[in-house]
């Protein structure tokens, strides 16, 4: 087992959910605390709160635009996040319709409280390994520099 391995089951043991532990990874890995985000992660959960999209998708996204997203003072999107958010999500779906069906919350969980613990940590930990592969093949390293002192230009 490697870190996110530990990290992810600690996480559920919390009571973390999907969407939480992702964002969590990456705050984590860039040594900040934010329980506001985390909060508001909250919305994203347990698919959007209703089996909807599930927030193992959503969360890995968040922690994706952690890292390439704009920050509104310094500066703007990555030229390559709409391409990175592109491959983790067609990654997950096409992933989740081979092996539940669909990628709702509720597909993937039937809507099962059994089920979600079964497969979910599974889940979250395979985003996170998915979210980090994107991430480096374009340039970020969850375990680096934080995805502020990485300078990029939309130029």
């Amino acid at each position: 087992m490697n870190n996110d391995d530990f990290r992810v089951a600690e996480l559920t043991l919390k009571g973390y959910k999907c969407s939480h532990i992702l964002v969590q990874i990456g705050l984590d890995a860039l040594g900040k605390d934010n329980p506001e985000l985390l909060r508001a992660m909250s919305g994203l959960a347990t698919g959007l709160g209703c089996g909807l999209t599930c927030g193992a998708l959503t969360g890995g996204c968040c922690l994706i635009g952690m890292y390439a997203g704009m920050d509104g003072a310094r500066q703007g999107e990555h030229e390559k996040l709409p391409r990175m958010l592109e491959e983790y999500v067609d990654w997950f779906r096409e992933d989740c319709e081979q092996r539940f069906g669909g990628s709702d919350c509720a597909q993937i969980t039937g809507a099962n409280p059994m089920q979600r613990a079964e497969r979910c940590p599974g889940l979250i930990l395979e985003c996170v390994h998915k979210a980090r592969e994107v991430l480096e093949a374009n340039g970020f390293d969850l375990d680096g520099k934080s995805g502020e002192e990485q300078s990029w230009s939309n130029r």
